[in-house]
């Protein structure tokens, strides 16, 4: 991490939750070409579920993701059951777009699970998906 990016964390961690999801929605708008940075920013600082929440639903209108990261990054700050529900509101409809992300979130998924639960949530969100493993 530069240090803007840096220096951007820092300026996240002096605001409230609500106040740094309104900026990093602001900031980096996902029609931006450089929206992308607010993954790198997200996981470096503790957020409200309700801004997990809002963050999720802003940047997976741009789903399916063109890597792991983005999972990766959400993952990272917030339980899957939520995650996949936030998902599941953006889920694409196109079977190309389906199979591309569950190439890269199922093993995002299993590789953040803690419990049988959140495995179990696995199999049926795939099952969703209509996807063979």
């Amino acid at each position: 991490m530069d240090k803007r990016l840096k220096a951007l964390c820092v300026q996240l961690g002096k605001m409230s939750s609500e106040l740094a999801a309104e900026w990093m929605i602001s900031t980096y708008p996902v029609d931006a070409r450089e929206w992308g940075e607010a993954l790198l920013l997200i996981p470096h600082r503790t957020w409200k579920r309700s801004d997990q929440k809002r963050l999720a639903r802003y940047y997976f209108c741009k789903l399916p993701f063109s890597g792991g990261r983005g999972y990766e990054v959400f993952a990272s700050i917030m339980p899957l059951q939520i995650l996949v529900a936030c998902i599941l509101e953006h889920l694409p409809t196109e079977s190309s777009r389906i199979e591309l992300l569950y190439y890269y979130l199922v093993p995002v998924l299993k590789r953040f699970a803690k419990n049988e639960s959140d495995r179990q949530m696995i199999v049926e969100f795939v099952t969703k998906l209509h996807v063979k493993e």
